[in-house]
């Protein structure tokens, strides 16, 4: 299987997804957002999958945005299964409809999820902990069907074969490392602790990385789950 992989920034990789990937023998091609002059034909992959970033949906004037937008929306029209993971999951909510805006408090660390009655049928969504980093929320979009949440607010949606989450199913303990390394000032301003957040990170790595390649395995077969 094919999968485009939409990066934003660097510090954003694939990483559990790309485990997964190699693991599954599926083949990621990974396309550079802000680089992108001309975007591939979605028709051309089996799913797409959009990453993290630092930018904002709804605040940030990067030109890119709205084009990314237009590509997931297009690969939703055309049938491609889309997985939008964070800001992925915000600016899938755009092109389907919903509106992406602050979110009432910030979220980071480790989080458990409650599911919905709908998302109950999907085993592979587990309650966590899932790591979470994120300032800006979404809406579920019209038609779609909320599948988790927290006290913050949805945690995840589908709308047929596209599924956003909010939390970050991909990350591993080093790219945690280097956000918590980046981060240090937002950390003090939230009060949460680094150091705590590290070692937590180091003891749920394993288990994350387990409970990523089922939901992978879940949200991303050539055609997709279809949640209307």
């Amino acid at each position: 299987m094919r999968v485009c992989v939409v990066e934003q920034q660097p510090d954003a990789p694939a990483g559990l997804l790309g485990g997964w990937a190699a693991a599954r023998g599926h083949d990621l091609e990974v396309v550079r957002a802000p680089a992108l002059a001309t975007w591939p034909d979605p028709r051309a992959f089996a799913a797409v999958v959009a990453l993290g970033s630092d930018r904002s949906v709804h605040a940030s004037r990067d030109a890119w945005i709205a084009a990314e937008v237009a590509f997931l929306r297009a690969a939703h029209d055309a049938g491609v299964p889309v997985l939008g993971l964070c800001f992925g999951a915000q600016a899938l909510a755009a092109a389907l409809g919903g509106s992406v805006h602050r979110a009432p408090q910030v979220e980071i660390g480790w989080i458990q999820l409650t599911a919905t009655p709908d998302g109950e049928a999907l085993e592979a969504l587990a309650p966590g902990p899932w790591f979470a980093w994120h300032e800006d929320a979404f809406s579920v979009p019209p038609g779609a069907v909320e599948l988790a949440r927290t006290t913050v607010g949805t945690q995840a949606y589908a709308l047929g074969t596209s599924i956003g989450l909010q939390f970050h199913p991909e990350v591993d303990a080093a790219i945690v490392g280097d956000w918590v390394a980046d981060g240090r000032r937002q950390l003090a301003t939230e009060r949460v602790d680094e150091h705590a957040l590290l070692a937590e990170t180091q003891r749920e790595a394993p288990g994350a990385r387990d409970r990523a390649h089922a939901l992978f395995d879940a949200v991303l077969p050539a055609r997709g789950p279809s949640v209307h």
